[in-house]
């Protein structure tokens, strides 16, 4: 009685298996086919029509656009007197140093004497000469002498006048090197001013960068030390490259430069180029060996390969020829989205 209820036991066993496995087989032709689930979850953008400009962010220090360097023309005299300081605004021809000329008044005054007696003799030589009371050869000598005389106290009228430094032209001092007690070299400036206190931004731009600029491009400028940032434009490349840096400099002109002091850090976004239409995230830009496209996603969450054609690109935006306002484009794809694949809509809720 045991043994039967066992193999009674593993009968049912056996039958139950059976129909299982005979339920599995014989259903899979009326099962219903579900969809494929999504690959994977992505993040879409709406491209935007709208105006983009490509920028160029380059660092540098103000300079006067044109620099007036002030020198002494008689070396080796002392700088008496100073009349104008670091900031200040000076005409052409203002006095701004007063040097020690005493000597020269000295020579001066002797050679206005030594001039005026030889004019005398000159004046009598040319009476006589006229009379024919003296040969011609005298009149000649005594003329030379007072041509001579009277060059002598021009120059040494030249050199007190030279006594007082002036301005060359006008314009704001912005770097003041003289002392009461220096001596004067002639190599070297004791004012150094920017004409009409014209300043401007120079800055370093790569080689790479530099064939990209051109004259007139707009910039936005901030200054160290303003609050809001100046308007600019560029108004001379110079064309050298530095052998050091490999960088060119730019000059850009500041549309209100009034005030402003020179060396002060500036920092500026050079307008390159600017352009109108459908952009979409640099991210979103893929390529392969068939060309440049953007994976866009359908209403069923289908994966398409859609080429498009920049015609600018930012390091964050890209401006596309073709119209694809409207579609549903992979903002990050990467390696991972493939044709064809089913995805999801991150925040769709699907």
């Amino acid at each position: 009685m045991r043994t039967w209820i066992v193999g009674a036991g593993l009968l049912g066993v056996g039958l139950v298996a059976g129909l299982l496995i005979g339920g599995r087989k014989g259903g899979g032709s009326e099962a219903v086919a579900q969809p494929a689930a999504a690959a994977l979850t992505v993040s879409v953008i709406r491209p935007e029509r709208k105006r983009v400009a490509d920028t160029v962010r380059v660092v540098g220090q103000t300079r006067s656009r044109d620099d007036v360097r002030v020198v002494s023309e008689l070396p080796g005299l002392r700088v008496a007197r100073l009349e104008a300081e670091a900031g200040d605004y000076v005409r052409a021809g203002q006095t701004l140093a007063v040097l020690d000329g005493r000597s020269f008044d000295i020579e001066s005054d002797e050679l206005r004497s030594e001039m005026e007696r030889t004019r005398g003799e000159y004046e009598r030589a040319r009476t006589l000469v006229a009379s024919q009371l003296v040969s011609r050869e005298f009149f000649k000598q005594k003329q030379s002498a007072y041509e001579v005389a009277r060059a002598q106290y021009d120059n040494a009228r030249l050199s007190v006048q030279r006594t007082r430094v002036v301005a060359p032209a006008a314009g704001r001092i912005y770097r003041r090197n003289a002392s009461i007690g220096d001596l004067t070299d002639s190599g070297a400036a004791l004012f150094e001013i920017a004409k009409d206190g014209v300043v401007e931004l120079d800055v370093e731009v790569p080689e790479a960068i530099v064939a990209r600029l051109r004259p007139g491009m707009r910039a936005k400028i901030d200054i160290s030390g303003r609050d809001a940032p100046m308007q600019g434009e560029i108004r001379l490349i110079v064309p050298n490259v530095d052998s050091a840096t490999r960088a060119s400099s730019v000059r850009l002109r500041l549309n209100d430069s009034q005030g402003l002091s020179v060396g002060a850090f500036g920092e500026a976004m050079i307008d390159v180029a600017e352009d109108e239409g459908w952009s979409i995230p640099r991210s979103a830009l893929q390529q392969d060996r068939a060309g440049l496209f953007v994976w866009r996603v359908d209403e069923k969450g289908i994966v398409q390969r859609l080429p498009v054609t920049p015609k600018m690109q930012t390091t964050e935006t890209v401006i596309v020829v073709e119209a694809i306002g409207g579609s549903a484009i992979v903002a990050k794809a990467g390696p991972f989205v493939r044709e064809k694949d089913h995805v999801r809509i991150a925040g769709s809720g699907e």
